[in-house]
């Protein structure tokens, strides 16, 4: 598949999700032969079977334009089929108004939509702004970096409803169905048969490191803190045997990756902890320290709860490899690596 295509694909899953719509199937035109037409839509509705002429405009629409192609279309598809369709990376929404007034429904990429089905059913969704690609941003957000840790943590998870990933990644339904849009519009997600995966994870790792170094962890941060204890070591025993019932945590980093491999024994230890407040500290026996050997991030999602070794819960392998490279610690970088090669072989794929 190209990349052209993968864009396209979105809109239709829009279309899916309509209240009228039944199933649909978009069938391309070998070689784009007919003029306009790229290929034909069949939407299926409870009141019967709609088909539709399309033609794909990826590049920048503007109303002149739109009213021009419009014309063009149903010249060059008038008596061959009910309808045109327009496939379309963003119509804005004067290019949209002249579209509806020429009787050719669209979708793009954004989700602005018209569907005109004989008189049965009618849905009409304008005015909303273009995709702007992760690649095109000055920064990600925690939002976005949030969804990406959670498809590179479980690939299965890029086709999951919303309001699973709302209580997975810690985010709300409405920005998780933004955040994979725009991950489709930039390509990091692919659309494979009728399912969508993560398809270009070196980029995604890149993010990921990236990201959480510089935008999600210090979001994240409760603080540091010293233990009572002489060591992080003994404070994790501690909290193996004695956590509070309320406190959930879970290990990253270098203690989660000793935990897992034995190959680096970190002298400090991060934990994520619910619920995410200042007062957590005290329940743990910790006192504020800059310079103490245990930081407290906020969990952010059932994300974080990954399985539990000798008795602790651990995060990901992809966010204790994050933390593990958020430093300036050599020795961490080669745990990292490690780690990388044990579990996250895929990332270089």
């Amino acid at each position: 598949m190209t990349r052209k295509s993968h864009s396209a694909s979105d809109p239709f899953d829009r279309l899916r999700g309509l209240p009228f719509v039944k199933k649909i199937k978009y069938t391309r035109t070998p070689g784009n032969g007919d003029a306009g037409c790229d290929g034909t839509l069949d939407v299926q509705t409870p009141g019967g079977l709609f088909q539709f002429s399309v033609q794909e405009k990826r590049s920048y629409l503007s109303i002149a334009a739109a009213s021009q192609l419009a014309v063009r279309l149903n010249r060059a598809l008038t008596g061959r089929t009910p309808g045109v369709f327009l496939l379309a990376r963003h119509i804005n929404r004067q290019a949209a108004e002249a579209l509806i007034e020429a009787k050719v429904n669209f979708a793009d990429d954004a989700g602005n939509i018209h569907l005109t089905l004989g008189d049965s059913y009618n849905w009409t969704v304008i005015g909303i702004p273009p995709l702007e690609p992760l690649s095109e941003r000055r920064t990600v957000t925690p939002a976005q970096l949030q969804l990406l840790f959670q498809f590179a943590s479980y690939p299965e998870s890029v086709n999951w409803p919303v309001r699973r990933l709302e209580s997975a990644a810690g985010i709300g339904k409405s920005m998780a169905a933004q955040v994979r849009s725009q991950m489709i519009a930039e390509g990091l997600l692919t659309r494979i048969g009728t399912k969508y995966q993560l398809d270009r994870p070196t980029l995604a790792a890149g993010k990921l490191i990236s990201g959480y170094a510089q935008v999600l962890r210090p979001k994240l941060t409760l603080g540091r803190f010293r233990p009572a204890e002489q060591t992080a070591d003994a404070f994790l025993s501690r909290l193996r045997k004695d956590a509070p019932s309320d406190v959930r945590y879970s290990i990253t980093g270098g203690k989660a990756a000793e935990l897992l491999q034995h190959f680096y024994r970190a002298p400090e230890a991060t934990l994520f902890v619910t619920p995410p407040t200042q007062t957590i500290a005290r329940q743990l026996r910790l006192l504020p320290d800059r310079e103490g050997p245990i930081t407290l991030l906020r969990a952010f999602g059932e994300l974080v709860y990954w399985e539990k070794r000798k008795n602790h819960m651990l995060a990901p392998p992809w966010l204790i490899y994050a933390e593990l490279m958020s430093g300036d610690d050599p020795r961490a970088h080669e745990a990292a690596e490690e780690l990388r090669r044990e579990f996250l072989v895929h990332a270089d794929e």
